[in-house]
């Protein structure tokens, strides 16, 4: 028991505390969640043990709940956090459990860029089932995006990145073989680069528009999408830019329609060119060893992206870049 002089100032402290329970309860619903552990009636001589055990569950409940910038919620009459968020993370309910701080996730076709208080949602031009090739096309490529940043044998052709992908605008070279293209380091074996290109031509020479390999000095060995009297498959060796020395692989003139794919692949021991009509059923035309290969076992340093505007000013397009 407590002397007469200590019941006095713990009836008043209990008397404030429940002013302050009054006040609280009529200014704020989510503060009556507070759950305290004794029932104290105006008049009652209160247990001073009563008394601090009330004043700690109201001070827990309405004290702060996690970290700095944190999100507060009703964690079972107490304060629970969450947080602090990242940018673009929202609070998402779980059913029978604690929010939880998530970022959105992008389907097929959307991008989501998070940035500090801000969420930007988009659509990629590639969400399947909306126009031919989407389920299997990469999203619109661009230069920066894919690495093709240096020229090979430029000239006075230009590049830009456009609606449908990089387009390289090369005009004629007359009856002169002349290939111009982007290129860039080739990552390390294995790996598959599958493009789907188009070609914008009115030739009666041997022009084209492809993919292939560098060796960062002179020799390229390439997959050309070309014309002899009517759209041909070549696998071509140059020993440089304008010396055109072999083909590997001479298709029959198949007609073939645009726009067309074209894989080229490194396994670490072999190098192989594949092409299809159709993205998804690919037939390998040529393929070998790499150290026997036209640009030897470690020449095939470099991926290319060209046209060749023998006969006709040609507007070579990437419309989709693929590295598998």
């Amino acid at each position: 028991m407590v002397g007469v002089g200590a019941v006095g100032v713990v009836r008043g402290f209990g008397f404030a505390l429940c002013a302050s329970l009054a006040v609280l309860s009529a200014a704020s619903g989510a503060r009556a969640q507070c759950t305290l552990p004794y029932a104290l009636t105006n008049g009652q001589i209160a247990d001073a043990t009563q008394v601090m055990a009330n004043f700690n569950a109201l001070a827990n409940c309405l004290g702060p709940g996690g970290a700095t910038n944190s999100i507060q919620y009703n964690n079972g009459g107490l304060l629970g956090g969450v947080g602090p968020l990242s940018n673009g993370q929202l609070v998402i309910g779980a059913t029978g459990q604690a929010p939880q701080a998530q970022a959105l996730t992008a389907g097929p076709g959307i991008a989501v860029t998070n940035g500090s208080g801000s969420i930007s949602i988009a659509a990629t031009g590639a969400e399947p089932g909306h126009g031919l090739y989407s389920r299997l096309m990469s999203p619109t490529p661009t230069s920066a995006g894919i690495g093709l940043a240096a020229w090979l044998n430029q000239g006075s052709a230009t590049v830009a990145d456009n609606a449908v992908g990089i387009t390289i605008d090369a005009p004629s070279s007359g009856t002169t073989p002349n290939l111009i293209g982007r290129y860039m380091a080739a990552p390390s074996p294995p790996y598959t680069i599958t493009a789907l290109i188009a070609a914008t031509r009115n030739a009666n020479s041997l022009n084209g528009v492809g993919i292939g390999w560098y060796d960062g000095t002179a020799k390229l060995h390439v997959f050309n999408y070309g014309l002899i009297n009517a759209p041909v498959m070549r696998v071509e060796k140059w020993t440089n830019t304008t010396t055109f020395s072999a083909s590997d692989f001479t298709s029959q003139n198949n007609i073939f329609s645009q726009p067309i794919w074209l894989q080229i692949s490194d396994d670490g021991t072999n190098v192989s060119f594949a092409f299809s009509q159709d993205g998804s059923f690919f037939v390998t035309l040529f393929s070998v060893a790499k150290a026997s290969g036209f640009l030897g076992s470690t020449g095939y340093s470099n991926l290319i992206f060209f046209t060749n505007p023998q006969g006709s000013r040609t507007f070579g397009t990437l419309l989709s870049w693929i590295q598998g």
